[in-house]
């Protein structure tokens, strides 16, 4: 039980509190008859209720008494450390320095410490050298609002920790992803500081983020309930895959590959954000794209290696949003510098995006009147939400298409937080057989997506290099996970979903002021085209609804293609649709001012605006 500290034993000096008032208050709590420990109860008064210890907070008892320095012993009943004298001073809870650590360039000198805190949960920190021989600091903050118990003051938990004898030394890192030591040794550091690594020196991340919350379910569970379901869905399958190749990045020759998924509400955008990071934690644990504007240095340092997700790219980009959107094309961050080892903010970060927005982000930067930038276009790759036979679900095992998006919902809240650690065990056990085994497979998956798109997809920019390797990235990330068994999906499920989605993966926009009659054309045919699915018959008897998936609709003269969906797809709307209204394609209303089309109450209700086309000019091959 927490009892608060009484009003009456605070005194401040300046923006600090007095802790030794603390001793005078915890005494006031015994009995008069008691045998006390200045500043603490006897064992009788405040231990736990007896529990069995169990074996991890046993362990570090035993290491905490063979280690403590000379002036002090730990009362275990009480949990209680003493400083000896007359009489004696509690200190504070079960605290022990675990190992010294300093950066591989011999900067950073730290101590490491493990504690325990209020609930009994064992925790580790780091302190600098700087902040121990002052006695105050951030890190004494982090212990007290992480639960050590503090009985005689911060200055007094310093004194005890600096008083440590020599502790093993570890090495010193400050940021998440691959780590290799002097001797050569490669580690891997996730961003709340677990730590996968062969034998050798430990790794310790100084700067580590609160560790997050603990994985629920099992990796057998998550591969029953949520991976089983994933399958026959290239776009699920993919999610999935992305979330594993972040530590292939370093292995690969290139920096960020980023993926953004974009379409309108309800098509499943969420749902592949969601399945992503259901492999390393909680699924709604995402980033909107909101925060990014000011901390996308921050996020990608935590994603150094691995996985940035970032939702929902607003359809009306302010300068911050477009700064953010820039600095990944670019490899780097942007906002608030975090760090004082990258005081510029110029460092370069390995990173696997995913993305999602209403629209293609090259539309967006085409609305700020921005070009695209061939880094950006190369790096992070728009591809359509909505190219399934249910949005993103192309399968649905035998229920409707809400039910089991509900179903796989439900599942990734039972089951999370799994599939990452366990990949990153089997790559940095066999490290040198992983590369080995990405530098075969790699460039022949490029290859094939480029072919596949030639073939099936010319307008895909999959046909591109830079562009194929980073969709082979993610195929090769799970098939390999597939291999070691992590995966329960037939062999080849990681590529074809790789393939599946670099060939409807959407180019960036061309410039439409010099495209003419025939471009403009091609562009309406390609749009047309690419949404058939989704334009309706109208019926001459009965009036349509308009519904959120319908782009417009057809009759035997013409076809009708909603306003806002176009404006969405192409930049210069004006200069297309004034192109081909000279070329008696578009057959505008008769608005003066307007190249637009209401449609009548008898053919839709509500009377949307539309473009009208005649079909002929649109589905012959040539324009006339």
């Amino acid at each position: 039980m927490i009892i608060p500290f009484p009003s009456k034993y605070r005194k401040t000096a300046g923006r600090a509190t007095r802790d030794i008032n603390c001793c005078q208050w915890v005494e006031s709590l015994l009995p008069p008859d008691t045998d006390q420990v200045r500043g603490a109860g006897s064992g009788q008064d405040t231990a736990p209720s007896a529990q069995p210890v169990p074996e991890a907070v046993a362990r570090f008892f035993s290491e905490l008494k063979c280690s403590l320095p000379r002036e002090y012993s730990f009362r275990e009943e009480s949990r209680i450390i003493v400083e000896k004298g007359e009489p004696p001073s509690a200190v504070c809870g079960p605290i022990r320095v675990a190992s010294t650590l300093r950066r591989t360039d011999g900067s950073g000198w730290s101590i490491e410490v493990e504690y325990l805190d209020a609930d009994d949960r064992l925790k580790r920190a780091a302190i600098s050298k700087i902040e121990l021989n002052s006695g105050r600091g951030p890190a004494f903050m982090h212990l007290l609002d992480t639960g050590l118990a503090i009985h005689s003051g911060i200055p007094a938990v310093a004194a005890l920790l600096r008083a440590w004898p020599s502790a093993e030394h570890s090495w010193r890192t400050d940021a998440a992803g691959w780590f290799q030591d002097p001797d050569g040794v490669i580690s891997f550091v996730e961003a709340d500081g677990r730590v996968h690594q062969p034998p050798g020196a430990p790794v310790v991340h100084a700067a580590a983020t609160d560790p997050r919350p603990m994985a629920a379910g099992s990796l057998q569970g998550w591969q029953d309930e949520v991976a089983a379901l994933s399958a026959g869905n290239p776009a699920l399958v993919f999610a999935i895959s992305a979330a594993l190749a972040g530590p292939l990045l370093r292995w690969s020759g290139f920096e960020t590959a980023g993926f953004n998924v974009f379409g309108p509400s309800a098509v499943g955008k969420s749902l592949m954000l969601h399945l992503a990071r259901s492999c390393i934690g909680v699924p709604e644990s995402v980033t909107p794209w909101a925060a990014a504007q000011t901390g996308l240095h921050r996020f990608s340092a935590e994603a150094q290696d691995g996985l940035l997700v970032l939702d929902a790219f607003p359809r009306d980009p302010d300068a911050r949003h477009l700064k953010a959107l820039l600095a990944l094309g670019d490899d780097a961050g942007a906002g608030r510098i975090v760090s004082h080892r990258d005081p510029d903010g110029g460092r370069r970060w390995r990173r696997v995006l995913l993305s999602s927005s209403e629209l293609p982000l090259s539309a967006c930067l085409r609305k700020k009147k921005r070009d695209v930038p061939a880094a950006l276009a190369a790096r992070i790759i728009d591809i359509p939400a909505d190219h399934a036979a249910h949005g993103i679900i192309s399968e649905a095992h035998g229920e409707d298409a809400v039910s089991f998006v509900r179903r796989l919902e439900a599942a990734m809240r039972r089951q999370n937080g799994h599939l990452l650690s366990s990949w990153l065990e089997r790559v940095v056990a066999d490290l040198a057989g992983i590369r080995r085994d990405l530098t075969d497979r790699l460039p022949v998956l490029a290859r094939e997506v480029q072919d596949h798109c030639r073939a099936e997809a010319p307008a895909s920019p999959g046909q591109r290099s830079a562009v194929a390797e980073r969709f082979a990235l993610v195929g090769c990330a799970g098939e390999m996970a597939i291999g070691f068994g992590l995966l329960p999906w037939a062999e080849g499920s990681a590529r074809q979903a790789a393939l599946a989605m670099a060939r409807i993966a959407l180019p960036p926009p061309e410039p439409t002021d010099l495209v003419g009659i025939p471009g403009s054309l091609d562009l309406v045919r390609a749009y047309v085209a690419r949404h058939a699915a989704r334009i309706m018959d109208l019926d001459p008897e009965h009036p349509l609804e308009i519904t959120p998936d319908a782009i417009g609709w057809r009759d035997d003269d013409h076809l009708y293609l909603r306003k806002q969906p176009v404006e969405e797809e192409f930049d210069d709307t004006d200069s297309i649709w004034g192109e081909l209204r000279d070329s008696d394609i578009l057959a505008p209303g008769g608005e003066q001012r307007s190249l637009q089309y209401k449609m009548p109450d008898r053919k839709v209700l509500g009377r949307p605006r539309c473009y009208r086309l005649h079909r002929d000019r649109i589905e012959d091959d040539e324009p006339g």
